[in-house]
């Protein structure tokens, strides 16, 4: 019934933008759009198929755009079980950002800060955004169809130097009752001054967890009710920022638990070069009780993490920046796992034929078991060369990297940071690409090796050819993942034709 209603309003969209045409267009009462987008890949299976197609719809009097997409990955050489289909709807205020949308969502914010916090960057205010969400542009053979509204104003003039923007959502799923809601209020001060607050709640029944492994965690379990509260906060100015988020959770047979976490950014007011606030110093902690469950109820992650970082912003869009993650079991234990890395992207204002772009080099250890620690060390750099040829520019872009992983002696006292200690090391990677861009067309080739302790190396390559026109791109691509002997064909494309404006 929900791809009836769906084939019916794209045929009356259509329909009305068809018989409107001539009229609105001389009013410019409508704006339309379409997209096909996808791409294939050769499998042993036969090969992967992904698909994409979208129309819009914008009637400019009211300022409302509606959107519709068909989402698919069902191949016909192929017999996978996570093939789906998707048939999703949104309807759009364009000044205001309110909707109502219809299928699988990708959520930002709140909800999405809480769905699994471990996979995500640590929470410093300047990856605090909005509570919102928009329909996916990828099948997705986990997500459910979904109905979601959110609503939210303008900015409201309370006084001459204050506003607010409230906002409010609710959302639940088709085939079952998950109801979901959120809200905030949003107020904006002199000086770029900011201050927002907003709660999220959400409840469902969570499936049994079946039996597992002995000693699983967590243990089988029936049939439960889960709830889950959360608040967040964020305050910002251009010297200093705060932000936090708050989350309980409740399920019938397992308890409650909490997470919670806390980022702080300053931004001295130094002006340097011309730049003001050049220096950014951002840091944040957060952790995750024993029986604290994510926000898809599917996660039991009890963890701390610590994190650091400093940037700083030179002319031309020049970036230094440091940064580094600790991690631990649970709040009170030592750390056992650390990511680390310095970044460099060089001035873009530069007259020379060579120019370094960017260069980055990173250190990681995982010794959650002390008696197998594994380290890793990486580094990348970018090299921009142009070439005058028949009076033209041709950008050819060079990126090369290394890794190296290896095992360090077992210890029961852990450094948290890799630093060798009789060490072994397991393997080594090197890395390079060749970028060749000319007018609408692209060529790309990559060039890796991987070679190992205990087995043969192993080669891989690929090449790619691009072109990008006024309405989209067609790519065509051949890779061989373990070189010369397999070698895979795959093919990503994307067109787009703008009605008038």
């Amino acid at each position: 019934m929900k791809n009836i209603y769906f084939l019916a309003a794209v045929f009356l969209c259509c329909t009305i933008s068809a018989i409107n045409a001539p009229c609105a267009f001389a009013e410019q009462q409508y704006n339309w759009n379409l997209l096909w987008s996808g791409s294939w890949e050769e499998t042993e299976s036969g090969g992967t198929l992904n698909n994409r197609g979208e129309t819009t719809v914008h009637f400019i009097p009211l300022d409302l755009l509606w959107r519709g997409q068909v989402l698919s990955n069902d191949s016909p050489w192929s017999d996978s079980e996570k093939a789906a289909t998707h048939y999703t709807m949104g309807l759009y205020h364009k000044a205001t950002g309110s909707r109502l949308l219809l299928g699988p969502l990708d959520e930002a914010g709140l909800p999405a800060r809480i769905r699994n916090p471990w996979i995500r960057s640590p929470p410093y205010p300047e990856n605090h955004i909005n509570t919102i969400a928009d329909l996916r542009t990828t099948v997705s053979s986990t997500r459910e169809d979904e109905v979601y509204l959110y609503v939210t104003s303008p900015l409201l003039e309370l006084t001459p130097s204050i506003y607010l923007r409230p906002f409010f959502s609710a959302q639940t799923e088709i085939k079952e009752k998950t109801p979901a809601y959120s809200g905030g209020l949003d107020f904006r001060f002199p000086k770029n001054t900011r201050l927002m607050t907003e709660i999220f709640y959400t409840e469902r029944t969570l499936p049994p967890k079946e039996i597992t492994p002995w000693f699983s965690n967590p243990p089988p379990l029936p049939e439960r009710d889960f709830k889950l509260f959360a608040a967040g906060l964020l305050f910002k100015n251009a010297v200093f920022s705060l932000s936090s988020d708050f989350a309980q959770s409740e399920a019938f047979s397992w308890g409650s638990d909490i997470y919670a976490n806390l980022g702080v950014s300053i931004s001295p007011p130094l002006i340097i070069n011309r730049i003001k606030h050049p220096i950014l110093l951002s840091f944040s902690a957060d952790g995750a009780g024993q029986r604290f469950i994510n926000r898809d109820g599917s996660h039991y992650s009890e963890g701390f993490r610590g994190a650091g970082k400093f940037e700083w912003r030179g002319r031309y869009n020049s970036l230094f920046k440091m940064d580094s993650i600790l991690r631990s079991d649970t709040i009170g234990l030592k750390f056992n796992r650390s990511s680390s890395g310095i970044y460099y992207r060089f001035p873009s204002r530069s007259d020379n034929p060579v120019r370094i772009s960017t260069i980055s080099f990173s250190a990681n250890r995982n010794a959650e078991n002390y008696l197998k620690i594994h380290d890793s060390f990486s580094g990348n750099m970018s090299i921009n060369l142009n070439i005058e040829q028949f009076n033209l520019k041709t950008p050819i872009r060079i990126n090369l990297a290394a890794s190296i992983k290896g095992l360090s002696k077992s210890d029961i006292d852990i450094n948290p940071y890799p630093i060798p200690s009789e060490w072994n090391w397991v393997s080594s990677t090197i890395n390079s690409e060749f970028i060749l861009t000319h007018g609408v067309f692209q060529l790309r080739s990559r060039t890796g090796c991987t070679i190992f302790a205990e087995k043969e190396e192993k080669w891989d390559f690929s090449v790619s050819a691009s072109a990008r026109f006024r309405q989209g791109r067609l790519t065509i691509k051949a890779a061989s993942p373990d070189f010369p002997e397999k070698w895979k064909w795959s093919a990503s494309w994307r067109l787009e034709i703008p009605g008038k404006t």
